[in-house]
């Protein structure tokens, strides 16, 4: 099933073993969880070397899932947590995400997140049961 709601993705990039700073930050500020991938750095901050040998400084790559209403939150706290004011510490961005699938514990935990997307199901009526002997007979009394 494809989900149509607006959703935001940070992406967010970071020196290796930073990606746990990224991740505490996002959850503070209300994100449920991320994906972190491995990368290497070839920015103008990477270009050292060891013994006439380039090095290239891995990376941590954490993506991020939340609603466009979270973003900036999100995006301010990984700012603040990780530093990344401060020049050559990492950088965070985020695209739209219009559609997406395999999000169902996000359907499951957060009913709201697509409530316009799908019809509310009906609630469910429980009927009352009653014992033989809780019958109550009508009598009518005759005069």
């Amino acid at each position: 099933m494809i989900f149509k709601k607006e959703m935001s993705l940070i992406i967010t990039v970071v020196e290796n073993g930073f990606s746990t700073k990224v991740i505490d930050a996002s959850k503070l500020a209300g994100a449920d969880g991320a994906t972190v991938l491995q990368g290497r750095g070839t920015g103008i901050h990477e270009n050292s070397t060891f013994m006439g040998v380039g090095i290239q400084p891995g990376k941590d790559i954490v993506l991020t899932l939340v609603q466009k209403s979270q973003r900036k939150n999100v995006m301010k706290e990984i700012v603040r947590a990780c530093n990344l004011s401060t020049e050559g510490k990492g950088l965070t961005f985020c695209v739209p995400v219009d559609e997406l699938a395999g999000v169902n514990h996000l359907l499951k935990k957060r009913r709201n997140i697509f409530a316009k997307d799908e019809p509310k199901p009906a609630p469910k009526q429980e009927k009352a049961i009653v014992k033989p002997e809780e019958k109550v007979e009508n009598k009518v009394k005759l005069q």
